[in-house]
């Protein structure tokens, strides 16, 4: 094909919801909606020729759908929203470009909570040896949490750690952008549930092709339905919180 970019409607077609994750995110709706909202927008997609058993079909460059997705999530109004966030000890660190593979493609995060645990890791009773360095490159890639880095260094003492008890509404929410190979779903929540191990996961959001969006994809990927099943299968070693995602799209011709 000639064209380098077709326009098309991104929208969500289906959904499934994994242990109790519905009534957490009604509980949320503002972070449910705006989500929803950001997945249903027109998007420009780079076309390419899909050859299967010798035939020639119209198919996407997954690369590029997934910048796009990106780039309509990153319009989304919540504050807590992250990309390429990796969790280590507790803490969950990010940056907008992808840092250390293994990591998750976005989270909603408690920022005063993230930053005691790490204040406690860097300053408290069993802290880093290179404590101060560690807080100040965190707090250098993400300017935007100086204030609240203030104040949380002002309570307590080097030694001991120190504890979150504000009021706390926001949802300890993890997600990914899946369009790679099937086996990879199971990676994905292998990584769910360390995460979940040092910190209590309320929800892992898992965006995945369904409809023509899939069969504009490769062949042998994670799919809506697979997804699914993976998660009836194994639905009492999942015990994370899941809302599945299946995306669709419609070119505009």
């Amino acid at each position: 094909m000639t064209e380098t970019s077709t326009a098309a409607k991104l929208f969500i077609r289906d959904e499934y919801f994994h242990h109790h994750s519905l009534e957490i995110l009604n509980s949320h709706l503002v972070l449910k909606e705006s989500f929803r909202a950001s997945l249903s927008q027109d998007i420009s997609i780079s076309p390419r020729d899909k050859i299967t058993k010798g035939k020639k079909s119209f198919a996407i460059e997954a690369k590029s759908l997934n910048v796009e997705i990106r780039n309509l999530l990153k319009s989304n109004p919540t504050k807590q929203l992250r990309f390429e966030v990796n969790e280590d000890r507790g803490v969950f660190h990010f940056a907008d470009v992808r840092g250390k593979i293994g990591g998750f493609d976005f989270a909603f995060i408690n920022h005063e909570r993230n930053l005691i645990n790490l204040r406690n890791i860097c300053f408290g009773q069993l802290h880093y040896h290179e404590g101060l360095k560690v807080w100040e490159k965190f707090l250098s890639k993400n300017p935007d949490l100086y204030e609240i880095a203030k104040r949380i260094s002002s309570d307590g003492e080097i030694g001991s750690d120190i504890h979150f008890n504000s009021p706390d509404n926001t949802l300890l929410v993890v997600g990914e952008i899946q369009f790679g190979n099937w086996a990879l779903a199971y990676r994905d929540f292998f990584k769910v549930l360390k995460a979940n191990v040092q910190n209590s996961i309320d929800c892992l959001i898992y965006v995945v092709p369904t409809g023509d969006l899939q069969n504009s994809l490769s062949d042998g990927i994670v799919t809506f339905e697979n997804t699914v099943e993976i998660l009836k299968e194994f639905k009492k070693v999942i015990t994370v919180p899941v809302w599945v995602v299946g995306l669709d799209i419609e070119i505009e011709l």
